[in-house]
């Protein structure tokens, strides 16, 4: 059975027939989830007396009877929010998944694991059509006749008494690489997993493809092993999507259970990645410099050295002529006069404006219709002790093609109002 909520919903057990085994494997699933995300037991899932709560992440939980899919606190239908999400996810984690091709994902009638699923595999199909990755790879072999370099060291040591036999060396072409590993470990997960009849036979064709690729029994530790050259460069997108499956699969690696399923994202971590990104592009083009999570500034310091580092979502400009933006997943409330703002969220902007000597600083945060006009700045004020300038400002993530456009403009807003 699959369920979808959103954030900070409940879900009640008798409304869903949920039984108490249903809910416990929900709720050991999420503990073990959110510890793998460093966030609280019950960061992902509450109980409750009456069932379960979602929290701040997103996605999907899978169990071996149901699956729950969390989506954002966005004001639209499940389908176009879903939408949003994905396109969300494609910027964040630099997929560079073309528009045409998630406008092409079926949202209507799958949930967010099926939707990725089907992206990963139709993607992964159409390239390995063109052939598998492969790398030269060193062999040593005893032969009869020589095959590459003689290894003097071994022929005259343990083959001494062996005059018909030859060490060699040689390079061979193989398809047995950690990125084709990785690849297959997803593969088989996925299809363990996966309810759709599409999906299915996508997964088991790649099942096929891969079956000369040694299995993984911990693809995490991989990914060291892992580099991109001429040969392979078509695999690096693949490579970036499959990273979104692989936490999952390290975790069901470490634990030895494969009853559960996730793929979650903290909307806070989301959201942050997802504006990063989108000011890049936005504003690199144009000249402007833009450094995400920079870690160069302090708020204090002693003889010399530096305390308590900063790391601001994003520094944009010169040193002359600074911004300083911050994203914050939280929903504003229109009619209260700070609008409902963190007064530590407040302290921790201007600490950034000090250490930066910033003149302006922008807390950025989803926009929903009780706001009103949409993406905009709704708030500017003036720091009590200081000129520097705090603007509250919004954008519709509910409406993604709109968010280049709103940043440009809530960065070149620079006058007073």
């Amino acid at each position: 059975m699959i369920l979808t909520c959103r954030e900070w919903q409940t879900l009640p057990a008798v409304d869903h027939r949920l039984t108490e085994r249903n809910l416990q494997q929900f709720q050991i699933h999420a503990e073990r989830s959110a510890k793998r995300l460093n966030l609280n037991s019950n960061a992902i899932l509450a109980r409750t007396s009456h069932g379960l709560k979602a929290g701040q992440v997103v996605g999907v939980l899978s169990t071996p009877s149901h699956t729950l899919e969390i989506l954002p606190k966005i004001d639209d239908k499940d389908e176009n929010v879903r939408k949003a999400l994905v396109r969300m996810i494609n910027v964040a984690k630099d997929l560079k998944v073309a528009d045409g091709e998630l406008a092409a994902l079926d949202t209507q009638r799958y949930n967010l694991l099926e939707i990725v699923t089907q992206l990963f595999a139709t993607k992964l199909v159409a390239q390995v059509h063109r052939g598998l990755s492969r790398r030269y790879v060193n062999y040593r072999e005893d032969l009869r006749l020589l095959r590459g370099k003689l290894n003097v060291a071994r022929q005259l040591t343990h083959l001494a008494v062996r005059p018909d036999i030859l060490a060699c060396g040689f390079d061979n072409l193989s398809v047995d690489t950690p990125l084709n590993r990785i690849f297959k470990a997803i593969i088989l997960r996925l299809s363990r997993n996966t309810k759709s009849l599409t999906n299915y036979r996508l997964l088991r064709e790649l099942e096929t493809r891969f079956e000369q690729v040694s299995d993984a029994t911990d693809p995490h530790s991989l990914l060291k092993f892992v580099h991109f050259d001429r040969t392979n460069t078509a695999y690096r997108i693949l490579f970036n999507l499959a990273l979104v499956f692989l936490d999952d699969l390290w975790q069901s690696t470490k634990s030895g259970s494969t009853q559960g399923f996730s793929l979650l994202f903290p909307m806070n971590d989301l959201f942050e990645k997802y504006i990063g990104n989108s000011l890049k592009r936005v504003l690199q083009p144009q000249g402007n410099e833009v450094f995400l999570q920079q870690q160069k500034r302090s708020a204090l310091k002693q003889n010399g050295n530096s305390l308590f580092s900063l790391r601001p979502d994003a520094v944009i400009g010169s040193q002359q002529n600074t911004i300083i933006l911050d994203t914050k997943w939280k929903r504003l409330e229109p009619n209260a006069d700070q609008m409902g703002i963190n007064i530590s969220d407040i302290y921790q902007i201007l600490v950034y404006a000090q250490a930066y000597e910033s003149k302006r600083v922008i807390l950025l945060y989803p926009w929903h219709k009780d706001l009103g006009k949409s993406n905009s700045i709704h708030r500017r004020w003036r720091a009590s002790s200081s000129d520097v300038v705090v603007d509250i400002a919004t954008v519709d993530v509910g409406n993604l093609s709109s968010v280049p456009k709103t940043l440009d403009n809530i960065v070149k807003n620079n006058f007073w109002v």
